[in-house]
């Protein structure tokens, strides 16, 4: 008689053991998901502002140098022949 409530009790705490593993997956596969596109994002955003960063830097370089190209040329015109 002990034997089967001692049987019975490890079925009953196994059965809450598994329901609330079943309970607990679901959220466990959100919180992984939710982390996995956060470090996406995180990624991509570092990758894209990396390039913007390069584009604005190659832009205030081509800017410098048309200025530079402007002032000569202002230079030459003034300058008599």
């Amino acid at each position: 008689m002990v034997k089967q409530k001692l049987i019975n009790s490890n079925q009953k705490m196994t059965n809450m053991i598994k329901k609330n593993y079943v309970d607990t997956d679901p959220l466990a596969e959100l919180v992984y998901i939710k982390a996995i596109k956060e470090q996406i994002e995180k990624s991509v955003a570092s990758k894209y502002l990396k390039r913007i960063d390069y584009l604005v830097g190659a832009n205030n370089e081509l800017m410098r140098e048309l200025e530079q190209w402007e002032r000569v040329r202002k230079i030459d015109e003034l300058a008599p022949e």
